[in-house]
């Protein structure tokens, strides 16, 4: 046993596969590449850089050319010549018969006669010297030629003595990244990909919102690779600000909150000037509305938000102990009394619930769509909440004399708190990546956490120029991360857009180890038998020896 698998045994493989390239043995065999994904790019060079010259389907049959290791010179049916990643096709071998050969012209000879010789006694015909001298280069032939296409079969990738295959188990920060491995997508961090063929594989771990990590790896058969990757959020940078201070249209005094529907409408919530205003995504005035009851007093707009489920725009006004809601054309539809003291902001979850904050009462109210209460709980006394915005099993909830966000459930259970202390934190709201925005009024900041309170990035100062606020309030994400900003006492909304760059880099943590459990090979070069029924028969047969 060890003979076979010591030095000896791979010396003299290595001369079989030396001497299995003869060119005499090259002749008799041809080899394919076979695509094994859905389509494959044949390059002009043997890099990602090379142009694309022809798309390969699965299944198609390229005549390999040369092995170069990670690519592999091809040539298509129809002559194209090219360059393929090898992980992307299966090699096969074709024997091709060689021609007949033809005996050499020679003029016949007269027979002779040769006097009998005496032959010794044999049960059938033996090949005399000169026949086997002839035959030796055949023999020779044929035998280097089996070696080789032994070796081959093997040692090739997937042969039979490289049937090991490697396993990546990968997490990511954040996690819920996808992983791809040679651009086809696997699973969703964390977890786990078997069974993956060794040799060169590209692997990427992407999640929305962050720049993706991805390394070109060498894997090998019986390994397991831990891949820890770090993944690095882009930055924001200032967009644009529409309004100015007045009351003309598109104008303001104090714009508290804001809200946008499925257009990307931007509805604004026009405090000291009594109305609410709307506005296409680009910051062009479309309409107004006065809040102001004929012979009543004037209402002040406090919180307003859009509900996808019932398309509705929900506003509620200071001083006022309603909730009202209006067509996307703001004509005021109804109301419901919920006995509200100086409500805030509100929020609305996937099933269409509101939640309120009812600040002057240092509670939240959770009503359906129509105003009917489900709940309500306190968040504290002189707590101050401004805003309760809801995201899957949580309710985050700024807590603006606290200087604190809560996090509560659909219920009102408390859960936990941030840790992060934030200058007394308004507007909140969180992105479709479960991302919590929060708006520091005093610190003329916007914060962006996880969703478990850890910091990502801040952005904005105080100031009246571009990159600035003064006493920041509501606030509302986009699809695509980009976020919205009222600055009450600059008069104007403000867009901050996502950049093409990330404030940091993403990196990755690799561990490699070697499997143990399952089949003869244990990753060290030493086999050993499976446990179970092999060992039992050996003691069995050698209880009947005895």
């Amino acid at each position: 046993m060890n003979f076979f698998f010591g030095k000896k045994f791979w010396g003299l493989v290595l001369v079989v596969i030396l001497l299995g390239f003869n060119p005499l043995t090259a002749q008799t065999v041809k080899k394919y590449a076979v695509v094994k994904v859905s389509a494959a790019n044949i390059c002009s060079a043997p890099s990602k850089s090379g142009s694309i010259l022809y798309v390969a389907s699965r299944g198609e049959k390229l005549e390999l050319l040369e092995d170069l290791g990670t690519w592999l010179k091809v040539k298509t049916k129809a002559g194209i010549v090219g360059f393929i990643y090898s992980s992307l096709v299966q090699v096969e071998i074709e024997k091709i018969l060689p021609p007949a050969e033809q005996p050499p012209t020679q003029q016949p000879k007269p027979p002779s006669v040769q006097p009998p010789s005496p032959q010794p006694p044999s049960s059938g015909a033996q090949p005399t010297v000169s026949q086997r001298r002839s035959l030796a280069p055949l023999y020779l032939v044929g035998g280097l030629a089996v070696a080789g296409a032994t070796a081959y079969f093997l040692f090739r990738k997937g042969g039979l003595l490289n049937k090991g295959t490697a396993t990546l188990h990968v997490n990511s920060t954040p996690s819920e990244a996808k992983v791809y491995v040679d651009d086809e997508e696997k699973c969703e961090t964390p977890c786990t990909v078997e069974k993956v063929s060794p040799g060169t594989h590209t692997i990427k771990v992407v999640r929305e919102l962050y720049g993706e990590w991805s390394r070109e790896m060498e894997l090998k058969g019986y390994q397991e690779y831990d891949i820890n990757a770090t993944l690095a959020p882009y930055g924001y940078d200032p967009d644009f600000c529409f309004g100015s201070y007045g009351s003309g249209n598109g104008q303001f005094k104090s714009p508290w909150d804001l809200t946008i529907d499925n257009s990307g409408n931007i509805y604004v919530a026009d405090t000291e000037n009594h109305r609410l205003q709307k506005f296409d995504s680009s910051g062009n005035f479309i309409l107004k509305v006065n809040t102001i009851p004929p012979g009543g007093s004037p209402l002040s707009p406090s919180g307003i938000v859009f509900s996808p489920s019932s398309n509705r725009i929900y506003v509620v006004f200071n001083y006022d102990p309603a909730l009202n809601w209006y067509t996307l054309n703001l004509s005021w539809t109804s109301n419901r009394g919920l006995g509200l003291w100086v409500p805030r902001f509100l929020g609305v979850d996937s099933s269409g619930n509101i939640y309120i904050a009812d600040m002057g009462n240092d509670r939240i109210i959770k009503t359906d769509a129509e105003g009917n209460k489900i709940t309500e709980w306190s968040t504290g006394s002189d707590s101050d909440p401004v805003e309760a915005a809801p995201y899957e099993n949580n309710v985050y909830v700024s807590l603006f004399d606290k200087n604190k966000i809560k996090i509560y459930s659909p219920s009102g259970a408390e859960k936990g708190e941030f840790s992060s202390t934030i200058e007394w934190p308004a507007g909140i709201t969180v992105d479709k990546m479960g991302h919590v925005y929060v708006v520091s009024h005093a610190a003329c900041k916007v914060y962006k956490f996880m969703s478990d309170g850890t910091e990502i990035l801040h952005f904005g100062s105080c100031g009246t120029g571009r990159g600035n606020f003064y006493g920041p309030s509501g606030i509302e994400v986009l699809e695509n991360g980009d976020v919205l900003v009222t600055d009450i006492y600059n008069y104007r909304i403000c867009k901050w857009r996502m950049t093409e760059e990330t404030i940091s880099t993403a990196r990755a943590k690799i561990t490699v180890k070697r499997k143990r459990s399952g089949g003869f090979y244990n990753g060290k070069g030493k086999l050993r038998l499976k446990a179970g029924s092999f060992p039992r028969r050996i003691k069995e047969r050698r209880r009947i020896r005895k």
